[in-house]
């Protein structure tokens, strides 16, 4: 049993009925992610280890159950509930239809983890300011490390975690931001169920493959 845990985001029903059709005709192409957690007290009180989460493929799994799916193909990765839930964020930012205020949500979320990290780690935390780390080197900000890993602008993350109101850009830069919408979502409409399903659970971030944009 595959347990789900705390989400960021609702499943819809409607994707699960689509994806569950295409996974019915096709079998699954893109197999969930989990990782094993120990110590964890089941419902009866016993103690277990290897108890699997799930840390992307929601919507396939719960297509699986509704198709009576006794296994389903699985990748281990590695990484403690923080990694797990900094992914999930990571990839839910990356999805064409969130609001404004859900991205912010999620942004700061996701500084709260970064934060929660370095406190973990024995590090102090800077917001903004930079500073050496004993050792000569230069230490990022919390803010810094956020805007890598999340493909924002720097600019953005700064404005959100300190809930300064945005400001218009020029229209030349909307212009573009528009047109990249645009072939973005022509791109989307594309793609089958199960591709968006696959896509919406793994975008290549930082995270996992340690690549900045």
């Amino acid at each position: 049993m595959i347990e789900v845990g705390e989400r960021h985001r609702a499943l819809s029903d409607n994707a699960v009925d689509r994806l569950a059709a295409s996974m019915g005709e096709l079998g699954l192409r893109h197999p969930i992610t989990i990782r094993l957690v120990d110590d964890v007290v089941l419902p009866d009180g016993e103690i277990c280890d290897g108890v699997p989460y799930l840390v992307a493929g929601r919507h396939r799994l719960a297509a699986a159950k509704k198709l009576g799916w006794q296994e389903i193909e699985c990748v281990e990765v590695g990484g403690d509930e923080i990694d797990a839930e900094l992914w999930e964020i990571s990839e839910n930012l990356h999805r064409l239809d969130l609001s404004k205020e859900q991205r912010d949500e999620h942004v700061r979320r996701y500084a709260e983890l970064k934060e929660a990290r370095r406190v973990q780690d024995g590090q102090s935390v800077q917001l903004e300011s930079k500073r050496e780390d004993g050792r000569g080197h230069q230490r990022k900000s919390v803010a810094t490390e956020v805007a890598e890993e999340t493909g924002l602008s720097a600019r953005t993350v700064r404005r959100i975690l300190h809930n300064e109101p945005s400001k218009a850009p020029p229209r030349e830069v909307y212009d573009e931001r528009e047109a990249r919408r645009g072939r973005a979502m022509n791109a989307w409409n594309k793609l089958d169920e199960e591709d968006r399903a696959w896509f919406r659970d793994w975008i290549d971030t930082p995270i996992m493959d340690n690549r900045y944009d």
